[in-house]
């Protein structure tokens, strides 16, 4: 029998190298004789140097199997062999081998290690084992990892089952190995266990098994102090990350080493804090408080402090708080103290106000059967879908044909329906009525669905409720959860009408999941890719989690994270703080906790903590305590939260702060503070007293970030009363602009103010061309010269050879030169931007008083150039939009309406929002009110003063200036200055005529595309303020005069229609004058609205009045959509064209590209209206990033409100008939350009 052992361990372990022997033929002999008998011990130095012979495929490590990698992909590979038999080895472990054994078998394996090597992960090979602790020998190393890690992977079995492999190891047996080989090692063993160096986060999750070994909790205790020092030893940021995880899935284990959360909870290293600091608040508060006592008086000021901070949260009897006060003599101590006192306060008035939160009852909701009319919908339902699947199995058929392809997705799609029976559809109306199950395949059960829900005809039943959708849901999920549950929010109306507390009570009826709760929390709560709160009504919302606040404690840190560790799925603290700010009283509980958030550093946390504490009735007076905070950043903040807070009474508070305070950032946010709440400043504003502290801040260092600013090039600026500035006074604002770091700073915009109107513009030019040169240097020509010589002969050779290789593609470079070589590169380098100015962005905080014409001018033609620097593109934005300049307003409404970078449409929506806020005025309102005249009177006149002469100018019909002197005569343009007249006059007047030519070049292109845009929305107009904005402006009433409008009343119907004419009057279809009523309102007409009679009526009345269109009204028809399948328009797919013709069309239509899908490859534009939420979709075949000119097929046309594909696609009929219309010209557009249908278009795409 022994003898059977032996030969049945050295056939095992044989099996283990076997696959060695085709780099050398002896060695897995060699090996097992060393492992078995220890003879031999050369053979690991001559693997150590086959091991760092061979490489690639031959490589020892690779052909091994990876052993002891932490990745799961090795258990995939072809070396499957070499880890079936080392996992046999480990599962016979010290049944079958002595611990020698067992060690000169990791010797082996360390034996592959390769001193030196890079470790790197190239397509995911490992060249090594992560070395996880430096602490513990390799060959114990390769054991442990290969052991627990690397041979322990399963898809099919449970955690519990696969340990199974792993019963007869225990932490004892580890322990004794390291003994056996130096005596006192096994004291490092627990940094096996939990350390983790070299290995990427993503991975922690393969480590589980560790912490499942037997006898680990024992062990543990049995080396207590020895574990709670691991991160004073050098344990690492993962690993001390890895021993509070374990921690916090043991209950006692986290009451026995409260002194190690309480160290680690003032971790300088957040995610240790916030974990230990979780640990921590999830014990028993008197445990708490002890320990936290302890630090109290024994800890150095930043744990006193700290722990100070943790005692509020706790809600700790003050009166251990005032003794400790007197004892304490650190001053930054006692202020925390203090500052404590105050909140624990505060806190007493937060539960006062919970006291008072009603949370409202919920209605159940009445389980109903569905009628038998809903039997006839399945029915309906299938036969549709049958019919619909059969077509496309033969289109696929018939494809397979033509092109040799063996697709069979569609067919075994309609295979599978085709499989669907009446007894099938009986069985699934039962279900629905809670009277059955259906256990089928879940691609059937997926089909079900489909058939159940197709075009919305059962859920638009009365009986149909919350009971079939779920019955529903789980046909289709089987074993539903919260991500599915979350997703249906998106897709089904029904969920929007829900009260949480409703979906708990039918989930649990129908037994939808084991835990209801926790699975409605998570769909709110967990990490997922979409966000389910912003879907549903807050009153549907808040109520559950009021009664359930486990799971915003756990989202909120407050308790330990309930989910499978490392799996990167946790409750997110920003959601379950945005649940919070649906309360319409905050429990008090969150309140001190929420404040340190929002007075902290992640802005996301911090914007959304301020509006949940907004609530409190008192917030001011505990942001006023912040105000003496010993950070600086946090009282920086404080101010900022009382401007928004609004208070008049924190006026004192700000006052006092501001006489204590030394910092100059916190002086100015004071100050911008006070004057934003109605303060008087003035006294900080005078000449004498911004020298002085201009001449106090240039004692100081320059910043960094303004080194590249020439303060000797500022030009020569005068205050509003005329008087020369005082240079140092500039110099030091763009110093301290570029230390707050904020586009738009309140008091440098307060202190711009001040110069006269001229010298706020020249200050403004300065900056913004300042900021512009340094943020697009590039390489000098030298440079750019230097390196073209470098690489010029390798870029020609390649190229060359391209062009043989690849001809299609580079065929344009067969012939190239040398010298052609060293021009693309020096132009690529010439190209290159080596600078920015981004960290300097707060100096533009000084240029707010430019003029509207200038900044549009700039700032366009940066946009143009350098549309990838969004974030400075945004602070430009920020920087203007404190100016009341009409030009500069309807540049930002351009923007928010329409830009292809997301970010920056959205920065500018929310800066038009401001300013339409701040007006009391809609943003369309805004748009309305701001229009600018360039300089034209209500009369249409732009009067040029030349002092003895007054030369005027107005538009002709064609929108150019005509100019006339004094005795009315036209002239061509301004004459030069008489020796009587004033020059300086004379070249104003100059310049206000060439500035009035460029802002009226600018308005016709923003109000012709905002024209355009109103016009497939719809928009309404009250009679009165068409007739105010429109109608009575200078240059919209010509503008407006081309164009045919509708009289509609409130609900929308057309009264008449009717165009304004050059005389003043409004006449209607028959030339007869109109009056327009002032109870109703005006629209831009167009023939999707009106019959045809009529529009053939208005296109005969403009040709014959020789009326010039500005947009097409009457040449666009409402497509047919009655035979369209899934919303989808898809008549000229198949119609073939070119890539270049299709980007060509719709940008200038005003489309964008979609995303950049793998492969560098995006398949279609898009044109999104952001007052409707609406997207509209055009597609092709594709085409890709850098672009060439390629063929391309047209596919289809389709609106949603999300993108994603034309699975988003909303129903045809929801689409406003106009913008329908204008939609459908821009596809059939790109038809008309192609050179028709391509019976073999499918051949003709990317792919």
């Amino acid at each position: 029998m022994v003898k059977d052992n032996v030969e049945s361990n050295e056939r095992n372990l044989l099996a283990c190298f076997e696959i060695l022997r085709g780099l050398d033929k002896l060695i897995p002999e060699r090996i097992c004789k060393y492992i078995l008998q220890g003879q031999d011990p050369l053979v690991l130095e001559d693997l150590n140097q086959l091991s760092q012979t061979y490489n690639g495929e031959k490589r020892v490590y690779g052909r091994l199997g990876f052993p002891g990698a932490t990745n799961i992909i090795y258990y995939f590979t072809e070396k499957k062999q070499p880890i079936k038999a080392r996992a046999l080895f480990y599962q016979q472990w010290t049944d079958n081998y002595t611990p020698e054994q067992i060690i000169r078998f990791g010797k082996v394996l360390a034996a592959t290690y390769i001193e030196n090597m890079r470790q790197s992960r190239v397509y995911s090979e490992q060249k090594n084992i992560d070395v996880i602790t430096p602490n513990l020998p390799l060959w114990f190393l390769y054991l442990f990892l290969d052991g627990l890690v690397s041979t322990l992977f399963s898809y099919n079995q449970s955690a519990e089952q696969i340990i199974l492999e792993r019963q007869n190891w225990s932490v004892q047996q580890l322990h004794q190995l390291l003994e056996i080989e130096q005596k006192g090692l096994g004291k490092q063993l627990l940094f096996a266990i939990f350390d983790r160096q070299q290995t990427p986060e993503s991975y922690l999750e393969y480590f589980h098994y560790v912490f499942m070994i037997n006898g680990l909790l024992p062990y543990i205790y049995e080396h207590l102090e020895w574990f709670k020092a691991l991160p004073e030893q050098g344990l690492s940021r993962l690993g001390q990350l890895h021993q509070l995880q374990y921690i916090a899935n043991q209950d006692k284990l986290k009451q026995d080493v409260i002194d190690l959360l309480v160290k680690q909870s003032t971790s300088n290293i957040k995610a240790i804090s916030e974990l230990a600091t979780t640990l921590l608040l999830s014990l028993p508060i008197d445990i708490i408080q002890a320990e936290l006592q302890v630090l109290l008086d024994q800890g150095t000021p930043k744990q006193r402090c700290h722990a100070i901070n943790l005692l509020v949260r706790v809600s700790v009897n003050r009166k251990i708080l005032e003794e400790a006060l007197t004892r304490q003599t650190n001053k930054t101590v006692i202020k925390t103290i203090e500052g404590a006192l105050s909140r624990l306060s505060g806190n007493e008035d937060a539960k006062q106000q919970e006291i008072e939160l009603i949370i409202p009852p919920f209605e159940s909701i009445v389980e109903v059967d569905l009628p038998s009319k809903a039997r006839d919908i399945l029915q309906q339902n299938y036969q549709e879908i049958l019919v619909q699947q059969q077509k496309k199995a033969e289109q696929e058929i018939q494809y397979n044909q033509e092109y040799g392809y063996k697709i069979t997705s569609e067919q075994q799609r309609y295979a599978q329906l085709k499989t669907i029976t009446v007894s099938d559809l009986d069985a699934i109306f039962d279900c629905l009525n809670g009277k059955g199950d259906i256990d089928q395949a879940d691609t059937k059960n997926k089909l079900i669905y489909e058939v159940i829900l197709n075009k919305g005809r059962l859920p638009s039943l009365p009986e149909f409720n919350l009971y079939h959708l779920l019955r529903a849901e789980k046909i289709c999920h089987h074993e539903p959860n919260s991500f599915h549950l979350g997703l249906s929010f998106s897709h089904h109306e029904i969920l929007l009408r829900t009260d949480l507390r409703q979906l708990v009570e039918v989930m649990n009826k129908i037994d939808y999941v084991p835990d209801a709760k926790r699975t409605i929390a998570a769909a709110f709560l967990m990490n997922y890719y979409y966000e389910a709160t912003t879907e549903v009504d807050p009153n549907l919302i808040w109520p559950f989690f009021a009664e359930n606040s486990v799971y915003l404690d756990e989202a909120l840190g407050l308790l330990p994270s309930q989910e499978v560790q490392n799996s990167g799925y946790f409750f997110e603290k920003e959601r379950g703080i945005k649940i919070l700010t649906f309360f319409p009283k905050l429990p008090a509980k969150y309140v001190t906790y929420l404040l340190e958030l929002a007075l902290g550093e992640t802005q996301s946390l911090r914007l959304l903590s301020q509006k949940a504490l907004s609530v409190l009735l008192d917030i001011h007076c505990r942001v006023e305590e912040a105000l003496m905070s010993t950070k600086q950043a946090q009282r920086i903040l404080a101010a900022k939260w009382l401007v928004k807070l609004g208070q008049k009474s924190s006026i004192k508070a700000l006052n006092n702060a501001l006489n204590k305070e030394k910092s100059e950032s916190v002086q100015a946010t004071l100050l911008a503070a006070l004057e934003s709440l109605g303060e008087n400043i003035n006294q900080y504003l005078t000449p004498t007293k911004l020298l002085d502290d201009a001449q106090k801040g240039l004692a100081g260092k320059k910043p960094a970030d303004a080194k590249w600013l020439d303060e000797s090039l500022i030009p020569a600026l005068t205050w509003q009363s005329g008087k020369v500035v005082d240079p140092q006074i500039i110099t030091w604002w763009i110093w301290l602009a570029v230390k707050l770091k904020e586009p738009a700073n309140p008091l440098l915009i307060i202190y711009t103010r001040l110069l006269s109107l001229k010298s706020q513009h020249e200050l403004g030019v300065f900056i913004l061309h300042a900021f512009i040169k340094q943020d697009t240097l590039t390489p000098t020509l030298e440079e750019a010269e230097i390196e073209a010589k470098l690489k010029a002969k390798q870029r020609w050779k390649d190229y060359l050879d391209y062009a043989k290789r690849y001809p299609e593609y580079y065929g344009q470079y067969e012939n190239m030169t040398l010298n052609e070589a060293f021009e693309m590169i020096k132009q690529e380098v010439l190209a290159r931007l080596v600078g920015s100015a981004i960290k300097s962005k707060g100096v533009l905080s000084l240029i707010g008083g430019i003029q509207g014409n200038t900044a549009v001018s700039i700032i366009k033609n940066y946009i143009k150039n350098y549309q990838i620097r969004r974030g400075q593109i945004e602070a430009m934005l920020e920087s203007i939009a404190v100016s009341d300049d009409p030009l500069i307003i309807q540049f930002l409404l351009s923007i928010a309406r329409r830009y292809r970078t997301p970010s920056v449409q959205k920065k500018a929506k929310l800066l038009i929002n401001q300013i339409a806020e701040q007006k009391q005025w809609t943003a369309d309102e805004l748009a309305d009110r701001t229009i600018p005249t360039a300089g034209l009177d209500e009369s249409g006149v732009l009067s040029l003063d030349y002092g003895e002469r007054i030369f005027t100018a107005t538009l002709d019909d064609k929108f150019k200036f005509v100019l006339k002197n004094a005795e009315g005569k036209e002239i061509k343009t301004l004459p030069e200055a008489r020796k009587s007249e004033d020059e300086t006059l004379v070249k104003e007047a100059k310049k206000q005529f060439s500035n009035s030519k460029k802002a009226l070049k600018q308005l016709l292109e923003l109000q012709t595309a905002r024209l355009y845009e109103a016009m497939c929305l719809q928009r309404r107009w009250s009679v009165l303020a068409w007739q105010e904005y429109l109608y009575s402006h200078p240059i919209m009433r010509l503008l407006i005069q081309r164009l045919v409008w509708l009289e509609v009343n409130e609900a929308g119907g057309i009264i008449k229609s009717f165009r304004p004419t050059e005389d003043g009057s409004l006449i209607d279809l028959n030339d007869d004058e109109i009056t327009l009523s002032k109870e109703n309102d005006i629209t831009v007409a167009h023939s999707a609205l009106l019959t045809d009679e009529v529009v053939k009526t208005w296109q005969k009345h403009l040709t014959d009045y020789k009326v010039p269109p500005i947009l097409t009204q009457f040449n666009h028809s409402l497509p047919d959509v009655s035979h369209i399948e899934e919303n989808i328009i898809d008549d000229r797919k198949g119609w073939l064209t070119d890539s270049f013709t299709i980007r060509n069309i719709l940008i200038k239509q005003g489309y964008k590209r979609d995303d950049i899908e793998d492969g560098a490859c995006f398949y279609g534009y898009y044109k999104y209206f952001s007052e409707l939420e609406l997207y509209i979709n055009i597609e092709f075949s594709g085409s890709y990033v850098p672009e060439e000119n390629i063929p391309a097929v047209l596919y289809n046309l389709y609106f949603s409100k999300k993108q994603g594909g034309s699975c988003n696609a909303i129903d045809i009929n929801d689409v406003p008939p106009v913008l329908l219309a204008e939609a459908y010209a821009d596809y059939m557009a790109v038809a008309n350009a192609s050179s028709g249908f391509d019976p073999e278009w499918e051949k003709k795409g990317l792919w």
